[in-house]
């Protein structure tokens, strides 16, 4: 049996983590600060990103610094690190770095902030921080919770309406070539939209229709037993397999 995972060269990535509870008084060193304007008020904003631990490639705290608002201060539940490279490939970053991610739109800023994924498959923290009508507020911070961010798809508006949403799904497995249909049998594995604002709340609604759009929906849920056709050439929309 022939086992692929999605993205799984880029997303195997085992990161150094921060097993002690978040230590508000510790002593924290900066691994990189970074300037841009937040808010659109034509003022360059502050992120200090640092951390509690030797560990050179990841960070715990983010501080905030922005005109007009109070300076918000975050701590990591572990570690965030690197994002992942094709979620940069395919998302203009606001900012040259690949430990942090920023999309504006005229409506707000989102801040994207991951732990990365460890060798079994499992995300880490995965954050997400709204920055809206001045207010600084982290509205999306997951970890062995439920919600397991394993791939992030990408941040859009996919409302035209100035909204941001998030988009991700889970690593899935193909088992079965088919050379003839020039694709592949593989697993259900379904897609999940967030509009980013101080709710953040899954969509199912828009997690459907995204789904219908872009991939096939057959429920919520991961699905071992739902086959779908995967075609090898990407500009095409997979299919639920009926073997007649």
């Amino acid at each position: 049996m022939i086992r692929i995972f999605l993205l799984v060269a880029f997303l195997l990535v085992s990161v150094t983590g921060f097993s002690q509870p978040i230590n508000k008084k510790a002593t924290y060193k900066t691994v990189k600060t970074i300037f841009a304007n937040l808010n659109s008020d034509n003022i360059i904003d502050t992120i200090v990103l640092s951390s509690s631990s030797p560990e050179t490639e990841s960070f715990n705290r983010i501080s905030i610094s922005m005109s007009g608002a109070k300076k918000k201060i975050f701590y990591a539940k572990d570690a965030w690190a690197d994002i992942y490279d094709p979620f940069l490939a395919l998302n203009k970053n606001l900012v040259k770095s690949k430990i942090i991610f920023i999309k504006k739109t005229e409506k707000h800023t989102v801040i994207i902030l991951s732990g990365g994924t460890d060798a079994a498959g499992y995300g880490g923290e995965f954050s997400i921080i709204n920055i809206e009508n001045n207010e600084i507020k982290m509205v999306f911070d997951h970890s062995d919770d439920g919600i397991d961010v394993e791939v992030p798809i990408e941040l859009s508006e996919l409302e035209n309406n100035g909204r941001l949403y998030f988009v991700y799904t889970t690593l899935y497995e193909l088992y079965e070539q088919k050379d003839k249909l020039n694709a592949d049998i593989g697993t259900y594995h379904p897609y999940f939209v967030y509009p980013v604002d101080n709710n953040c709340k899954l969509n199912y609604a828009l997690s459907k229709k995204y789904m219908e759009e872009h991939y096939v929906f057959a429920g919520y849920n991961y699905n071992e037993k739902i086959k779908i056709l995967y075609p090898r050439d990407k500009r095409l929309k997979p299919t639920i397999w009926k073997n007649n």
